[in-house]
């Protein structure tokens, strides 16, 4: 299967302060990589890697309580259902299109966006520990409709808190309208529902234990039927309770000194700019469903490809790096995201390295003529896989390099 090759690392700036799929391939937040390398240190003095970092980095804990709920809501969201698990019709991710923030992070009402239409979210939810959100989309129709699916899990602190939060903000935002009516769904009792029968839309909110599921589900496809948009609810959360039962979530207390690097990857990868970040995230890893954050334009195809390269562990900063659970699996991502792109030109590579690493152009056509929107390199060492990009190559090929020395000099 071919990768997407879109992994948005352009610059953004910071809105806030934060700025099974992969099932057994997937290894848990606890430990350092088994074994010892076998490779010969690279000599490094010929290299050109410029002003970046080539010695590996301790991340160290979390500096705040709102960095360490940051970081929970991106463990959080490794265990969030991505719409297309639900119903393979929803085939585009609607972040960059719609009034949702894109940055996914939900630690209080701005994280929810246009979805929260109440002023009461801040209040109820004063306890609220960190949130994940997607937002999909099924192709558009002939006549330009879509059915789209928000989705988000809000944490607690206990089943308790939950249990009051839920129905408090389903009332809240069910009082915002006179024509809303009460929904029941029946095989989801702690489910509390509201739609208006003349739109054809449906919000919920569902406690299951520490866990508040909330959905806004909009179907522009069909005329209103209340039948069918309850059955959608019920299906997403036959998906999304099972995996929030195999998520194990940080202790409260212990969040605003938490360890934010404990498989010691995030500090082989090299770090974003804090006066100029790559993306509204803070730099962190993935497991899996959270990396699709790192596409601009991610599609159901991407865990896939994980899965087949058995891709275990995803960390972000500067730079992207994957790694799978074996060398071939790593040469076979590699190999496909090298595969020739029309819209992508072969160019020149950093030079002197050992590792297999190839670059290219990104390429569109404007008024009759190509030209090159940034670069890309993507680089293949033992077990990873890098992929870097920048808008000037020579920045790009030291960024390369130095993230090849931190992968090889260990």
């Amino acid at each position: 299967m071919r990768l997407n090759r879109g992994v948005s690392i352009t610059r953004v700036a910071v809105q806030a302060t934060v700025a099974a799929v992969v099932a057994a391939t997937v290894v848990g937040c606890g430990g350092q990589v088994a074994g010892s390398a076998t490779r010969v240190a690279p000599e490094t003095s010929d290299l050109d890697f410029g002003n970046y970092q080539t010695k590996p980095r301790v991340v160290g804990n979390a500096k705040s309580l709102t960095q360490g709920r940051a970081w929970e809501a991106q463990r959080l969201g490794d265990f969030v259902a991505v719409p297309f698990e639900i119903d393979p019709a929803y085939v585009r991710d609607y972040r960059f299109e719609s009034f949702v923030p894109s940055a996914q992070i939900v630690l209080n009402r701005k994280g929810l966006g246009g979805l929260i239409v109440n002023d009461t979210f801040d209040e109820v939810a004063e306890d609220l520990v960190a949130g994940w959100l997607n937002s999909w989309a099924t192709a558009p129709n002939a006549e330009d409709k879509m059915r789209k699916l928000h989705l988000s899990v809000l944490m607690f602190p206990d089943a308790k808190t939950a249990e009051s939060v839920g129905p408090t903000l389903e009332n809240d935002d069910f009082t915002f309208n006179t024509e809303n009516v009460k929904v029941p769904i029946t095989k989801y009792p702690n489910t509390f529902a509201h739609w208006r029968p003349s739109v054809s839309s449906i919000g919920s909110w569902t406690v299951h234990d520490r866990y508040v599921i909330f959905m806004k589900i909009d179907d522009e496809t069909s005329a209103p039927d209340l039948g069918s948009l309850t059955r959608q609810v019920e299906q997403a959360l036959a998906v999304q309770i099972p995996l929030l039962d195999k998520f194990e979530p940080t202790p409260s207390d212990k969040l605003e000194r938490i360890p934010l690097d404990p498989t010691g990857q995030l500090g082989l990868t090299l770090p974003s700019d804090p006066a100029s970040p790559v993306r509204e995230q803070p730099d962190g890893y993935s497991t899996g469903r959270v990396a699709l954050s790192l596409y601009q334009d991610p599609s159901p195809g991407i865990l896939a490809d994980f899965a087949e390269y058995g891709i275990e562990l995803v960390s972000f900063g500067n730079t992207v790096v994957f790694r799978s659970a074996t060398a071939a699996g790593a040469n076979g991502m590699y190999q496909g995201l090298i595969e020739p792109d029309k819209d992508m030109k072969e160019v020149q590579a950093p030079s002197k390295l050992t590792s297999p690493v190839k670059c290219f152009a990104n390429t569109y056509e404007s008024q009759g003529e190509t030209k090159t929107s940034d670069h890309i390199c993507f680089m293949h060492v033992d077990r990873y896989v890098v992929q870097a990009r920048n808008k000037n190559l020579q920045d790009l090929h030291q960024q390369a390099t130095a993230q090849y020395i931190l992968l090889t000099a260990q």
